[in-house]
């Protein structure tokens, strides 16, 4: 071996000594005096295979109360907050022109009110009638039965009436509580409808959101995922941009009662983070786990099609291609199952 040789295996030999990892172990290989290449072998050893998913999560009010009108065509007569105010629950927000309706519903309550005791009269007024027939002596049977069917023609008649107006009454008083929209929470006015005062109202059109901004939590649209958790048990979320961003803790919140989207509140997090509404956040969750198996770092296994293989060093020192049967292909390590055993080295480059 001449001395270029024998300078490169030296510095090998002074590396290997050198370095307290058992994992990784460089190995020179001399193909000519005039080419040396360098590879790096991983060997065979038993640890957790791991596979993760990411769900993604958007910081929301969990509090929130969409404002519409149940008519189309009415003229929004009063709008009485801005955005960003802060109202109680049963504030008054807008209304419709409706002091027609307002005139129409007290002359009908005041038709049914009358009626109502005309009703409750006519039992006393039939008995003085019958009675004065007695005090003039001009009592007889046919006069008799002419009072009675008289008041019940009567009776019949108010009722007619009082059934009338009082559906008319319950029609006129829905329309007017449908003209009036309140506040069903405490919060903030939040995407109030620009020109909304003096615009014709359209059934179901959403105005204006009422907001619990003291009570937001992060969302998960839909419970496909809900398999991948536990109630009470934490999870870890990340932030990557925005002003709050940074690893997270979050717990389940009324896991039992999910349905239609996931919640979570957060346990732990950076100080003074300050999340916006409609931050985004990305949930880690464990997808899969094999405890102890016998593995390999992922970016060292190759595939071809069906085919799994990996490179290792035969006698001569030449690289050479090892087919294997593979498991859990996790984030980091991949399952061996068959083609390697424990302590044996594959070339990582």
């Amino acid at each position: 071996m001449n001395i270029k040789k024998l300078s490169v295996v030296l510095i090998c030999v002074l590396c290997l000594a050198g370095c307290g990892k058992t994992e990784e172990a460089p190995l020179v290989m001399v193909d000519s005096e005039e080419d040396v290449v360098s590879y790096s072998l991983v060997q065979v050893a038993y640890d957790d295979v791991i596979l993760t998913k990411k769900i993604e999560c958007t910081y929301s009010q969990s509090k929130a109360q969409e404002v519409s009108f149940n008519v189309t065509g009415k003229y929004v007569d009063k709008v009485y907050v801005a955005e960003g105010d802060k109202v109680k629950k049963g504030d008054l927000l807008c209304e419709l022109s409706s002091s027609t309706l307002e005139e129409e519903i007290e002359e009908l309550d005041y038709k049914v009110k009358k009626n109502e005791l005309k009703l409750k009269n006519y039992d006393m007024e039939e008995a003085l009638d019958i009675q004065d027939l007695y005090v003039y002596g001009r009592a007889s049977q046919d006069a008799v039965e002419r009072i009675k069917k008289n008041y019940d023609r009567m009776r019949v008649l108010t009722n007619d009436d009082l059934e009338f107006d009082r559906e008319e009454l319950s029609r006129k008083r829905k329309a007017l509580k449908d003209s009036r929209l309140y506040a069903t929470m405490d919060g903030v006015v939040y995407k109030l409808k620009t020109q909304l005062e003096g615009s014709t109202s359209k059934a179901g059109v959403v105005i204006m959101n009422i907001v619990d901004s003291s009570a937001c939590m992060f969302e998960v649209e839909g419970i496909e995922f809900k398999k991948y958790f536990k109630d009470g048990e934490p999870v870890d979320m990340n932030i990557p941009f925005s002003a709050a961003a940074g690893d997270y803790v979050l717990l389940p919140v009324d896991y039992n009662n999910w349905t239609d989207k996931m919640v979570f509140s957060v346990y732990t997090g950076p100080d003074n983070a300050g999340i916006d509404v409609g931050t985004r956040g990305t949930i880690t969750v464990t997808e899969d786990e094999k405890k102890h198996v016998l593995s390999l770092p992922k970016d060292v296994v190759h595939m071809a099609g069906d085919d799994v293989f990996v490179y290792t060093l035969n006698e001569d020192n030449i690289r050479t291609i090892k087919y294997i049967t593979i498991g859990l292909y996790g984030d980091e390590r991949v399952e061996i199952i068959d083609g390697l055993s424990e302590g044996e080295k594959v070339v990582k480059k």
